[in-house]
């Protein structure tokens, strides 16, 4: 897409947003839709900002900007632009094949054996933890080793889940565990994980707790009663890149 064509799509949409105050605004809430999600997670775990991926991808700020927070549908040849700014690929944007475990394909086993393993530093763990949300948990129970898959924050430098009192991760929210997240792009052949074991307490502390409301914008996806907070205080991080050569 043009500059032009950008020019018109945004226009439609962005209506009187430059009388409203500026380019970041619109005259109607955000409504983002898959792709807005994807390009925005991708575009924060490469630490990029909405400039530096629009220059790359050869398209205007605002018009990114429109598709991070509405669901727009733009032509093939700027999906690849986009994808190619996000090194990754256009089938990853739309979300092509987000029902098959990663590395369920042959594809993946053609890489993996080619593959160069980096390990990561701490600080780049820290950065890759705060760019996800989805991570999973694991710990020891009376019929043995239980994973669940919870959303998770990162504040100062520990991991926070946000649970039911009366749930599992609650009834063990005091103790050792391990919690670890990942990223696999199957297409690039690329991907990293990151594993934390350390202590887990529930946080009963109410300047604490007054805290990690006012700070975690947290949302759990599971319905039901989510008054309980879970910090995971990591006493060792660990990460893994894998990159074909």
């Amino acid at each position: 897409m043009t500059v032009k064509q950008a020019s018109s799509v945004t226009a439609g949409a962005a209506g009187t947003a430059g009388a409203a105050g500026g380019a970041g605004r619109w005259p109607v809430p955000p409504d983002p839709g898959d792709l807005s999600r994807r390009l925005t997670a991708r575009r924060a775990e490469l630490g990029l900002s909405l400039s530096q991926v629009a220059l790359r991808a050869r398209i205007e700020p605002r018009y990114l900007a429109y598709l991070e927070n509405f669901a727009g549908h733009p032509d093939a040849a700027t999906l690849r632009q986009l994808a190619a700014a996000l090194r990754t690929t256009p089938a990853a944007l739309l979300g092509a094949g987000q029902d098959v475990p990663p590395g369920a394909d042959h594809a993946s086993a053609c890489w993996t054996s080619a593959g160069v393993v980096e390990r990561l530093s701490p600080v780049d763990c820290y950065r890759l933890l705060a760019s996800q949300g989805v991570g999973r948990i694991a710990f020891g129970t009376a019929s043995g080793l239980m994973v669940l898959p919870v959303n998770y924050a990162v504040t100062l430098a520990t991991v926070v889940i946000r649970t039911g009192s009366g749930s599992l991760i609650g009834g063990h929210g005091d103790g050792p565990v391990s919690f670890e997240t990942d990223h696999f792009d199957l297409e690039l052949g690329q991907g990293w994980s990151v594993l934390i074991r350390g202590e887990a307490h529930r946080v009963l502390q109410p300047g604490e707790l007054w805290n990690l409301r006012e700070t975690c914008a947290m949302r759990p996806w599971p319905a039901g009663e989510h008054d309980l907070f879970v910090r995971i205080v990591p006493s060792r991080i660990t990460g893994r890149r894998i990159r074909t050569q």
